[in-house]
C-alpha cells in the first residue's frame, strides 16, 4: 500500500521518546505533539497489518499505515494512554459482574470487526488490552494476528499464550473466530473472580456464558462474537443494541443453528447433511409404510437407531458426546474425531445390514 504525503510526512517527523522492547518504540510526532507507537512487522505480517489499518474501530487501537524503510516494515498506530489489563489484574483487583461484562462486551465488539474481514487475533490477553484514561478498552497489539481460510486443515506454528490459547492453536486444527471466543471466556473469568477457568469457574450471571465460551469443541463455543455479544446482552443488560445490528436471531436462524450439519452454513457440509437426513428418513419411513411382522418393525428401528441415532452423536459431538463417555474424555480433539468417526462409519454399515436382513426387498 502505497502512503500518503501526508503519512510520509508524519513518519519522516517521528521521533523516538523510548525504546519499549527491540522492536516496539513509543515515538512523538513533534508538529502536533502527538504519540504514536511503531513496531516492526515481518514481511508476510504486511498484508494482515494493511488490513487492519482500513478498519475503523473505537475498541481497536487505530494502525494509521506501514512504513517501507528499505530495511524493515513497521507499523504505525496510535498510543493509547491509561492502564493496561494484566497490570490492573496483577495488582489483585478484580471487576464486579456488570464492568467485566461490559469491557467483554467492547472488546467483542472490536474482535468482531476484525472477524469481519477475516482476521483472527489470537492472543487476546490482558496485555493487550488497555482501559484508556476515558474508560474505554482497546486492542492494542496484532502481533500473531492471522487471516482465516475456509477449508484449511489446521495451523502450522504454534502460538498463543498459556491459559488463553485455544486447543486448536496447538495444531489440533485451524485458529478461526472461535478461537478469539474462548479466550474472551478466559479473560471474562479471570476479570470477574482473578482466576483461570480451569483453577476456578466465576459464579454469576457470566458463569454460563463462561463455560460455553471455553468449550473444548470449537463448534460448542458461540458462533461468532455477535452471538456472544448478545449472551452478554441478555443475561446482564450490559451493552449497545446498536452493534448488534448484524445478529440475526431469527426463528429460521435458531432452528438451522440447531440442525447438525446445518449449523455450520457451509454448503458441503449442508449437501453431505441433506443426503444423509434423506437416507435416513427413507429409511425410518419404509420401515412403518407397510404391514410388517413385530420382528421386522423391531429389526427395522433397531437399523434406523444405527443408522440415524447413532451417526447424529458421532459425526456431529452432538450434545458434547465426545466428552461424556469414559473412554473418550482424556483423549485429544483429533483423537475424538478418528474414534467417533469410525465407529459412525460403522454404525451405518451395521445399520444397513441389519435392516437388509429384518425388511426384505420386494420381488
Amino acid at each position: 500500500m502505497e502512503l500518503t504525503p501526508g503519512q510520509v510526512f508524519l513518519f519522516q517527523n517521528l521521533s523516538v521518546v523510548s525504546e519499549l522492547t527491540d522492536t516496539v518504540n513509543l515515538c512523538l510526532y513533534k508538529p502536533k505533539c502527538k504519540l504514536y507507537i511503531t513496531k516492526v512487522i515481518k514481511p508476510e505480517e504486511v498484508g494482515y497489518y494493511e488490513i487492519i489499518s482500513g478498519i475503523e474501530h473505537p475498541n481497536l487501537a487505530k494502525v494509521e499505515f506501514i512504513a517501507n524503510t528499505g530495511s524493515e516494515y513497521r507499523a504505525v498506530r496510535e498510543f493509547v494512554a491509561g492502564d493496561c489489563l494484566a497490570d490492573i489484574i496483577e495488582s489483585g483487583k478484580t471487576f464486579d459482574e456488570r464492568r467485566a461484562a461490559k469491557i467483554i462486551y467492547d472488546i467483542s465488539s472490536g474482535l468482531n470487526a476484525l472477524h469481519e474481514k477475516s482476521i483472527v487475533h489470537r492472543d487476546v490477553t490482558p496485555n493487550n488490552i488497555i482501559i484508556s484514561n476515558d474508560g474505554v478498552p482497546k486492542i492494542i497489539d496484532y502481533g500473531i494476528a492471522r487471516s482465516f481460510k475456509e477449508f484449511k486443515g489446521k495451523d502450522t506454528v504454534i502460538v498463543g499464550t498459556p491459559g488463553y490459547a485455544a486447543p486448536e492453536q496447538f495444531g489440533f486444527t485451524q485458529s478461526n473466530g472461535r478461537t478469539d471466543i474462548y479466550a474472551i471466556g478466559v479473560l471474562l473469568n479471570v476479570m470477574i473472580c482473578g482466576k483461570e477457568p480451569i483453577e476456578q469457574l466465576a459464579e454469576g450471571r457470566c458463569r454460563k456464558i463462561i463455560k460455553k465460551c471455553i468449550q473444548i469443541d470449537p463448534r460448542k463455543r458461540y458462533a461468532n462474537m455477535l452471538e456472544l455479544m448478545r449472551a452478554i446482552r441478555v443475561s446482564t443488560g450490559v451493552g449497545d443494541d446498536d452493534a448488534l445490528k448484524g445478529y440475526s436471531d431469527s426463528l429460521l436462524d435458531r432452528i438451522i443453528s440447531a440442525i447438525p450439519g446445518y449449523r455450520t452454513r457451509k454448503l458441503p457440509f449442508i449437501i453431505l447433511a441433506s443426503i444423509w437426513y434423506f437416507i435416513g428418513g427413507t429409511s425410518f419411513v419404509s420401515v412403518f409404510s407397510e404391514q410388517r411382522t413385530l420382528g421386522q418393525y423391531i429389526g427395522g428401528t433397531v437399523a434406523n437407531i444405527f443408522i440415524i441415532i447413532v451417526p447424529l452423536f458421532c459425526f456431529h459431538n452432538f450434545l458434547d458426546i465426545y466428552n461424556k463417555l469414559p473412554f473418550s474424555r482424556g483423549t485429544s480433539l483429533g483423537g475424538q474425531r478418528i474414534l467417533f468417526y469410525t465407529l459412525g462409519v460403522i454404525s451405518l454399515f451395521v445399520g444397513f445390514y441389519i435392516y437388509g436382513i429384518s425388511i426384505p426387498a420386494h420381488t
